[in-house]
């Protein structure tokens, strides 16, 4: 049993009040778990506290009275081993993956390096959910532990959520936080995910693990192909993709070397079976860096914990609390209490809008950071150049708390980046395939349009090379969810100077000939016709008069013909 016992910090906050546990009538919400109340004393007596993921009262950062029970295991990683509950997979990957593991035990040691952070809060979700703790290792098949891993296919986070399946299980994803990033909402939803999927494959969790890379749609298509084969239908069985066929012998590998880790000669690292971090609920809006100096860390390591958030000031709106290691709370708090209590804005970045003449380096300038500052807390270009009425989030100078600024900042979604940009013309040759119909749809511009450009009737030719746009320059806004619209766009002198040069240096192809035309051509060859003699002629003669009148060659002529 874990005695839960009240954390010694009794600041009250003006910036970020730390509250206990959330109390309902089925008991006390821990992550949208259910678990029983405790009793909390009433009145001017009863102290906020620091609490952990779960909802508990910090332990780390109080003194522990003696009938504290000692932890069953001291080494996190050992009880991660006494949770597993998964059947063996006899698969010859699982071989080939845990001979991988042994030969490079440093692996090893970096993925529990990063992920230490994150392995007591995960444990104790699958503690109370009672799941297989093999799942604990997931995040290091899925992302080495990195909470800020994307992949090509957009995945993100410790968990390795798409947009859409993060959407589903209500991870938000905005301008200003990707929650699939989020170490506690993205573990919630995993879970969520993992419980469905083993529920719909028939409570096998080798299925369900397949179903979680590979999708639930097409492992029941899977299943359902060797059903009608009259195959079996369990995980081996299966004709998989590369990827999935490693993936769960690789969970599977990385369990059973860590089972048999002493058999094997690994010295595991030691991962202290303790929470790592807390939870400080927060009632203000905060700079980013301005947190992380109050917690005495540098903004690396505080987004190593707080890595869903976007922007360099945290939004109460849209953030209600920022993760801490244990060990930081109270210096945090005592640092937070004292900035206010002198009278400091916590927030100093706001919207602000490009006015004329502005530039993201004067802006910079004036705001005392550097122009790449700017252009990561927006998410811009590199090469960005944005026009007067663009709004970004800047840092403005000011000594004293701004009334407003939380309205402010609730009311902004996002940088609204206006910009002009030049185009070159935009061509296309002509397939067997393709009608016009096709061609203007595929370009989102007018059949008419491209047949008046063309000069041509009907359909065109196969293997004619259609303008399609001319060079032009226009001006674009880009709103906070990338969605970008034209505003106007101009097709001037210069476009036309592009174009024309682009159609001189590519000649359009003729068109593909007929079957007549392929006669009359081998008419022409077999009867060449008197031009051709004449031309011959006239060839010999110039060459005749070229040698009286100069026997050497004239300089540079042949090569410079023949280059040209």
């Amino acid at each position: 049993m874990r005695l839960i016992l009240p954390l010694a910090i009794s600041l009250f906050l003006t910036g970020c009040a730390v509250t206990g546990q959330v109390s309902t009538d089925a008991g006390t919400v821990a992550d949208g778990i259910a678990v029983p109340s405790t009793s909390r004393a009433s009145g001017p007596a009863a102290s906020p506290a620091a609490r952990t993921p779960s909802g508990r009262q910090d332990m780390a950062a109080a003194k522990a009275p003696p009938i504290l029970e000692t932890p069953r295991f001291e080494n996190l990683i050992d009880r991660i081993v006494s949770g597993f509950a998964m059947p063996p997979l006899a698969h010859p990957l699982v071989e080939q993956h845990e001979r991988w593991i042994a030969r490079n035990p440093e692996y090893l040691n970096r993925v529990f390096e990063r992920g230490g952070k994150y392995l007591y809060h995960i444990v104790e979700e699958l503690e109370n959910r009672r799941m297989p703790t093999e799942l604990a290792l997931l995040p290091i098949v899925e992302s080495a532990f990195n909470p800020n891993a994307l992949s090509k296919a957009k995945a993100a986070g410790l968990w390795q959520f798409i947009p859409s399946t993060g959407r589903i299980y209500a991870l938000e994803q905005n301008w200003w936080t990707d929650e699939r990033r989020d170490v506690i909402e993205s573990t919630r939803a995993a879970l969520d995910y993992l419980q469905r999927l083993y529920e719909l494959q028939g409570n096998d969790w080798f299925l369900a693990l397949a179903s979680y890379n590979w999708g639930e749609g097409a492992v029941m298509r899977a299943r359902k192909r060797n059903e009608a084969a009259r195959k079996p239908t369990d995980y081996v069985s299966l004709k998989m993709p590369k990827e999935t066929q490693h993936y769960v012998p690789k969970l599977i590998a990385l369990r059973n070397v860590l089972s048999r880790s002493k058999e094997l000669g690994l010295n595991l690292p030691v991962i202290p079976n303790l929470p790592f971090f807390v939870v400080i609920d927060k009632e203000q809006s905060i700079d980013l860096s301005l947190a992380a100096k109050f917690a005495s860390m540098t903004v690396a390591e505080f987004t190593e914990l707080n890595p869903s958030l976007n922007r360099p000031v945290i939004t109460v709106t849209r953030t209600d609390r920022i993760i801490l290691p244990a060990d930081r709370a109270a210096g945090f708090q005592r640092q937070l209490q004292d900035h206010v209590s002198r009278g400091l804005p916590l927030v100093t970045w706001k919207p602000y809008t490009l006015k004329e003449n502005d530039t993201l380096v004067s802006l910079a300038r004036n705001a005392g950071v550097s122009a790449q500052d700017l252009i990561r807390a927006n998410s811009l270009k590199q090469n960005a150049r944005p026009l007067p009425g663009t709004v970004l989030l800047a840092p403005i100078s000011i000594d004293t708390p701004e009334p407003a600024i939380e309205t402010t900042l609730a009311k902004f979604t996002g940088s609204r980046v206006i910009e002009k940009e030049t185009l070159g013309p935009v061509y296309h040759r002509v397939t067997k395939k393709d009608t016009l119909a096709k061609i203007a749809k595929r370009y989102g511009v007018a059949a008419s349009d491209i047949r008046s450009t063309n000069h041509f009737e009907n359909e065109p030719a196969v293997g004619q090379r259609l303008l399609i746009r001319s060079a032009r320059t226009q001006t674009v806004v880009t709103d906070e969810r990338g969605q970008r619209t034209v505003l106007s766009a101009v097709e001037g002198p210069a476009a036309a100077m592009d174009t024309s040069a682009a159609a001189a240096k590519k000649p359009a192809t003729p068109a593909r000939k007929t079957g007549a035309a392929k006669g009359n051509d081998k008419a022409k060859k077999a009867n060449p016709p008197e031009k051709k003699k004449k031309t011959a002629e006239k060839k010999s003669s110039d060459k005749k008069s070229s040698e009286k009148k100069s026997p050497a060659k004239s300089p540079g002529s042949t090569q410079t013909q023949a280059s040209s």
